[in-house]
């Protein structure tokens, strides 16, 4: 029994040293201060108990590139950006700094939550939206147009679908047609288009 307890007690010590190095370094990336340690290493321990990521450093790296990002966020918001970030990651294979440009791109744009620009991610990826790799890439690109031609995330994603449904190469090229179907409804080429379809280009 005292074995069994000094071992445990071991591991015990072992635990906390890798979590304080893996905070140290989440620290040492994001610039925060070194008085934040306890609090940071709440924020690593709890996505660490909720099962996500490989290790604590695995935790620490994918934490720090969240708060570079996101910049100024809290401890919770913090935690389950992390989360989602390594969920998508795990269950698709999307690069955690790429995962979170996306998603922030959503939430800049169409003025959503961290929850909801995941969710969409995940849900497009889902239904097939990434078969060419380039989902992440189109959701940076492309949000700007869809939101400057009056579109929400979900118009956005529904028309990707669409797309993808009818035979387009990819979602980028879904994407660019948007984009340049704004260009034109802006500097007036589609006019004669648009009557052609008993439509009016003002409005």
């Amino acid at each position: 029994a005292v074995t069994a307890a000094t071992a445990i007690g071991g591991m015990a010590v072992n635990t906390t040293q890798e979590m304080n190095k893996a905070t140290d370094s989440f620290i040492a990336s994001t610039g925060e201060a070194t008085e934040k340690t306890e609090q940071y290493n709440q924020v690593l321990g709890n996505i660490y108990r909720n099962n996500y990521g490989e290790d604590f450093q695995d935790i620490a790296d994918s934490m720090a590139q969240v708060k570079t990002q996101l910049g100024e966020i809290n401890d919770t918001e913090l935690q389950n950006v992390t989360e989602d970030a390594l969920a998508l990651r795990d269950t698709f294979g999307f690069d955690v700094n790429e995962c979170v440009r996306a998603a922030k791109m959503l939430m800049d744009q169409f003025g959503i939550s961290s929850s909801e620009a995941y969710n969409l991610i995940a849900q497009g990826a889902q239904q097939g939206l990434d078969k060419n790799g380039d989902l992440l890439d189109s959701i940076n690109e492309y949000s700007v147009h869809f939101k400057q031609n009056g579109l929400s995330a979900t118009d956005m994603f529904n028309t990707f679908k669409a797309g993808a449904d009818s035979g387009a190469f990819s979602i980028d090229k879904v994407g660019d047609a948007i984009k340049e179907m704004g260009i034109r409804m802006k500097d007036g080429s589609a006019t004669e288009t648009l009557k052609s379809m008993n439509m009016e280009a003002k409005e």
